[in-house]
């Protein structure tokens, strides 16, 4: 993981105990447990994860992102989101 999708992946992990009240020793809670499959996040979870991801890291998930097959974990969407980090920067905005 580059130093980017780390701090992204430790940021949403946060966010996720935080909003969605998963205990610091669930074991089953793991950068790859597929989120939506095993309960952690609900429908409107998703809606919350993707607004928090917007804001925090100020990008705009498009479609082809929220339905990437990697968009279920951790780990996928840190890397998801560093690549739009990437891409806004590239643009031209800081």
């Amino acid at each position: 993981m580059t130093g980017e999708v780390e701090t992204i992946a430790l940021d949403l992990e946060v966010f996720l105990r935080r909003s969605f009240l998963i205990p610091d020793d669930d074991a089953r809670f793991t950068r790859t447990v597929n989120l939506w499959e095993e309960g952690y996040v609900d429908s409107a979870g998703v809606v919350e994860t993707i607004v928090h991801l917007e804001r925090r890291w100020d990008v705009r998930l498009p479609d082809d992102v929220v339905f990437d097959p990697r968009f279920n974990h951790v780990a996928g969407i840190a890397e998801l989101v560093a690549a739009l980090v990437d891409l806004r920067r590239a643009n031209g905005a800081a």
